[in-house]
């Protein structure tokens, strides 16, 4: 499934809604903070790559796996989106 494709769920999906990259890096990063020590990639090169692709409309996302067999993902999606043409969520929902 391309990220994109979360643009065609119910607005209620969306966690948070950023106009601003800073804010929106700084919400995964915090989101993301428990699975840091576990993921190979450091948190500085992910970060890099957001702030290159978020302002080009290319949705981000970072996962690793945990402990245990447990699964971290945190994602960022572009609204409007380079990929897909679903209206923004909040839009259709005239928020």
């Amino acid at each position: 499934m391309r990220t994109g494709e979360w643009l065609a769920k119910p607005a209620s999906r969306i966690a948070e809604t950023f106009d601003d990259v800073d804010k929106a890096i700084a919400w995964m990063r915090s989101q993301y903070a428990p699975a840091v020590p576990h993921d190979q990639i450091p948190l500085s090169l992910r970060m890099d790559q957001a702030y290159d692709l978020l302002p080009r409309g290319v949705d981000v996302e970072w996962s690793t796996w945990l402990p245990g067999g447990r699964f971290a993902k945190v994602s960022m999606i572009c609204c409007p989106n380079r990929h897909v043409n679903h209206p923004c969520p909040q839009s259709r929902n005239g928020q």
